[in-house]
C-alpha cells in the first residue's frame, strides 16, 4: 500500500518532521511494505477552503475527560484542532472513493528500527482489515473502501457528533460500523 502524509505545507517544522519521517520508513519501501509515501496538503485554518470542510461535520461538546476535568468550559473545538480533523475527514472521503487502499500518517510519526519487525507482521495484517491502526492515536492507520465511505457519510449526512478528538471519533465510528 502506498501512504498519504498529512503535512502543512510552507510551515518548517510540519515539513522538517515529515522529512525525518519519510527518513524512517525507508526501510519498509526498500522492502515493499510501503509502496511509496505522497504529500497531503493539510487543511489549516488559513486554508482557503477551511470554513467550507469546517462547515459538514456537526462539532459538539467534547466530552473528552481531559477536556470535562480542565475546569474549561469546553464547549466547541478550536480552529487548529477542526483543522487536523477536517484533513484526517477529507482523506477518509478519498479513501471511500478509492479501491486502492492507503495508509495516512500524519507528519511526525516514526518508525522505530526496533520496532520493525512487527511493524512488518502488522502492515501485513492490515491489508486485509476494514481498519487497521498501528501508529500512535492517529499516527499511522488504514481503512477499507466501504467502510471509509460509510464512515464520512456518516459524518456529513447523519449528524454523527464530533465531540472529541479524532482518534476518538474514529474508534466509535468503527465500532458503530461493526
Amino acid at each position: 500500500m502506498k501512504a498519504i502524509q498529512i503535512v502543512m505545507k510552507g510551515d518548517k517544522r510540519s515539513e522538517e518532521y515529515a522529512a525525518l519521517s519519510r527518513w524512517s520508513f525507508q526501510r519498509a519501501i526498500d522492502d515493499g511494505y510501503i509502496d511509496s509515501i505522497e504529500t497531503f496538503e493539510a487543511i489549516t485554518p488559513e486554508s482557503e477552503d477551511f470554513q467550507e470542510h469546517v462547515d459538514k461535520y456537526t462539532w459538539s461538546r467534547s466530552l473528552m475527560t481531559l477536556d470535562l476535568n480542565s475546569g474549561k468550559d469546553k464547549d466547541d473545538h478550536s480552529p487548529t484542532e477542526k483543522a487536523g480533523m477536517c484533513s484526517h475527514w477529507e482523506l477518509m472521503r478519498r479513501q471511500g472513493e478509492s479501491e486502492e487502499k492507503f495508509w495516512i500518517l500524519e507528519h511526525d510519526t516514526w518508525l522505530i528500527e526496533e520496532r520493525y519487525e512487527a511493524f512488518k507482521l502488522l502492515a501485513e495484517y492490515a491489508e486485509g482489515t476494514l481498519y487497521a491502526n498501528i501508529g500512535l492515536f492517529m499516527g499511522m492507520y488504514c481503512m477499507d473502501q466501504k467502510f471509509a465511505h460509510w464512515a464520512h457519510y456518516m459524518l456529513v449526512n447523519n449528524d454523527f457528533p464530533i465531540n472529541c478528538g479524532p482518534y476518538c471519533v474514529l474508534q466509535r465510528l468503527f465500532r458503530t460500523y461493526t
